[in-house]
């Protein structure tokens, strides 16, 4: 083709049409031009294709992480509501007069305020998405911006749950070593109450705490981090909510 070209300028030429040649050579140029845009233009089509689909892709992915952390969240502030039901129900005990309280309850509602919840958050996507910079490859503002936004979310609450956590390692357990007989709290609930076995010592009650202003104001407190965790649990989980939302909104537009 290009020696088919080169024959018809160089006729033009020999035959002095000089005038006949510019325009042909003006053509040619024009040609060149077009084929370069229609080329540009499939390889910008081609592009626009593989990041669409690498889009959808992440967003399909992005949605089956947030649907597992939706789970883990109802998870989560029902562990967190169980336990502040626990901790009001102690303070509803608390008083001089605690013979008439149960004593299995007081050491159920103990064994229960010994654990801490914890968001079982996943993120792996979403973290290798920020990373990367395959974020940008969103084409929904609204979307990247709640994308962007769920990792300071999560740290407010891994903050939160880690300042109950010291609180209870630091302040509650060392309360009931000091104060009640573990050994027998544990004889009754623990996963592994036979190998602890029954105490040889003498028998401790237990419910005398539920008098002591220390052990309530703990019990207090408890329930104050917790109330605070639940109201950022479920803030999250309407965040994420509506994150799920906006994602099954995009996929189906590149659907």
């Amino acid at each position: 083709m290009i020696k088919f070209f080169r024959k018809i300028r160089q006729n033009l030429l020999i035959e002095n049409k000089t005038g006949k040649y510019i325009k042909y050579a003006i053509g040619e140029i024009v040609l060149v031009v077009i084929g370069i845009l229609i080329a540009l233009q499939i390889n910008n089509w081609n592009t626009a294709h593989i990041e669409s689909k690498a889009s959808a892709n992440l967003m399909a992915r992005l949605l089956v992480e947030s649907k597992k952390n939706k789970e883990a969240l109802s998870e989560n502030i029902k562990r967190i509501e169980s336990l502040m039901t626990d901790s009001e129900r102690l303070l509803q005990f608390m008083g001089n007069d605690f013979t008439d309280k149960n004593e299995k309850t007081i050491d159920t509602l103990i064994y229960s305020l010994l654990t801490s919840p914890s968001l079982k958050y996943k993120s792996s996507t979403l973290d290798e998405a920020l990373s990367s910079g395959a974020i940008s490859l969103i084409a929904s503002d609204s979307l990247r911006d709640f994308l962007y936004q769920i990792p300071s979310i999560y740290a407010g609450i891994q903050r939160n749950e880690k300042n109950e956590d010291i609180d209870g390692s630091d302040n509650f357990v060392p309360y009931l070593y000091d104060n009640i007989s573990l050994r027998q709290v544990d004889y009754s609930f623990a996963p592994i109450k036979d190998r602890i076995g029954k105490s040889k010592l003498d028998y401790s009650d237990n419910r005398i705490i539920l008098k002591d202003r220390k052990f309530e104001s703990m019990i207090d407190n408890k329930m104050f981090l917790l109330s605070s965790l639940l109201r950022l649990n479920t803030d999250y989980q309407k965040f994420n909510n509506k994150t799920i939302k906006l994602l099954e909104l995009e996929i189906d537009k590149l659907k």
